[in-house]
């Protein structure tokens, strides 16, 4: 079990299967009532869902949409990813663990509701246009952005090259970092019992544009800088607070 859980602001999902919450201890509820459209008039909203299923059914004032589940249904949620309109988004919450948490957000313009996104936990949201997202990788939390573009109604995610991770260990059997992700001619060979800082993470792609693993940029108690393949990082240092 993970030791170790880096605090997570505003609003928060807990990792690893521990109870959902939200900001200000509100916990997902089955349903609500908020103006979501800016016409001054609330909208009952609901959403069901029976274990089992692979659907679910919100509703929001006359709207009805049917979802696609392959987890449990939490409840919803009502948040307001932009402040400067009058609008509010409904998130629907599902997943029993880290791996397969899902949140769908969804808009509603007072006679339909429709998807702007998907992420995988509202970390944070602050009226900024903004949702940022996070979800733990091995031993380090990966932080996604996503940005909603209001014109085309559509929550996407900002590119990152890399993601900062942040994690000190202690090297237990010698390796070498290399000069890039690509490169493998070594910059330094790290001594065993020294001390390194795992820095940044780089996402390895395979086919379908998704990633199975990551390659990382390390710091050598010298100060040096070079990359490491994700199993060797693992498999020949210690300290890492590592759970899956």
């Amino acid at each position: 079990m993970k030791t170790q859980l880096p605090a997570l602001a505003v609003t928060t999902f807990a990792l690893l299967g521990a109870p959902l919450a939200l900001a200000g201890d509100e916990l997902p509820t089955q349903s609500a009532s908020a103006d979501l459209n800016g016409d001054g008039k609330p909208e009952a909203i609901a959403v069901k869902w029976k274990d089992g299923d692979a659907e679910f059914v919100l509703t929001a004032g006359p709207a009805t949409l049917r979802g696609k589940t392959d987890s449990e249904v939490h409840g919803l949620s009502i948040i307001d990813i932009d402040s400067a309109d009058k609008r509010k988004e409904v998130a629907v919450h599902m997943g029993m663990t880290d791996s397969d948490r899902l949140t769908l957000v969804y808009a509603f313009d007072g006679k339909s509701l429709k998807e702007l996104g998907r992420v995988h936990a509202l970390t944070e949201v602050k009226g900024n246009g903004i949702i940022l997202s996070d979800t733990w990788e091995t031993f380090w939390n990966r932080r996604d952005k996503f940005a909603l573009d209001a014109k085309a109604g559509k929550l996407g995610p900002v590119p990152q090259e890399l993601f900062y991770v942040g994690q000190e260990a202690t090297v237990r059997e010698s390796f070498p970092v290399t000069y890039s992700r690509t490169d493998k001619k070594p910059v330094a060979t790290l001594a065993a019992a020294s001390k390194i800082l795992v820095l940044a993470a780089a996402p390895v792609p395979v086919q379908g544009g998704r990633f199975m693993s990551y390659v990382y940029l390390v710091k050598s108690s010298t100060g040096l800088l070079g990359w490491v393949s994700q199993d060797t990082l693992l498999a020949k240092t210690e300290g890492l607070t590592v759970a899956g």
